[in-house]
């Protein structure tokens, strides 16, 4: 079994972090930081990682990216993971910055993007120019069609399958997101907000405080 990434030993003199026995030899950015016990499926996920920042991404220790999620970036973008997130089969795109929190779970499918092309306000001949730049850059790097938003899933987030979280949205701590849900407002506290468009129907009860967890133990250890 392969053992999980870690950064001490991974990365070699080129700068990159490179998972052994992975089948896509191009290895990651130096400019990632990986806690320990982090574990990558493959470093394919980060092939359009094209962030010119310093500290472009910092993954947290104990998080996993599986079956193939996918980190996207231009020159400015930045994208931060808390620890023991799953990420699973889940697409990132940062033109400005994304933070995920701990204790997350992104499903397979749902796209995360501070980034987004409007359709109304944009006209054919723009979303040529846009495409046609693109095609001519060296690497064929889509830039930035709108000016970029912040996004933030706190704490304890659920994205079920297929939901996309729009530009400049905040998740709130503790929040589900039903499938297939597309999220373009930001979203309360421990709210359950389902369907299209996008509805609250109902509110969990704040469960996972520090007050709550510390109750727990005392009646485990009882």
């Amino acid at each position: 079994m392969r053992e999980n990434i870690i950064q001490a030993g991974a990365t070699k003199e080129d700068g990159r972090t490179y998972i052994p026995y992975d089948w896509y030899t191009s290895g990651m950015p130096g400019n990632i930081t990986f806690e320990t016990n982090v574990y990558i499926d493959t470093s394919y996920g980060f092939a359009a990682f094209h962030s010119e920042k310093q500290n472009a991404m910092r993954i947290g220790e104990g998080t996993g990216c599986y079956d193939r999620s996918s980190f996207i970036t231009g020159k400015d973008g930045e994208i931060s993971i808390g620890s023991f997130t799953i990420l699973n089969g889940t697409t990132i795109i940062s033109n400005k910055k994304i933070e995920i929190g701990s204790h997350c779970m992104l499903a397979w499918g749902s796209v995360i993007t501070d980034t987004w092309l409007p359709v109304y306000g944009n006209s054919v001949l723009n979303r040529q120019s846009i495409l046609k730049k693109a095609s001519q850059h060296s690497n064929r790097m889509l830039s930035a069609c709108s000016i970029p938003e912040p996004v933030i899933l706190e704490d304890n987030c659920w994205i079920g399958f297929g939901s996309v979280i729009l530009p400049g949205v905040r998740i709130g701590r503790g929040a589900i997101v039903g499938s297939k849900t597309i999220i373009s407002q930001d979203v309360p506290p421990y709210a359950v907000i389902v369907g299209e468009p996008a509805r609250i129907i109902k509110y969990l009860d704040a469960d996972d405080t520090e007050e709550a967890k510390q109750h727990a133990l005392k009646e485990y250890t009882k």
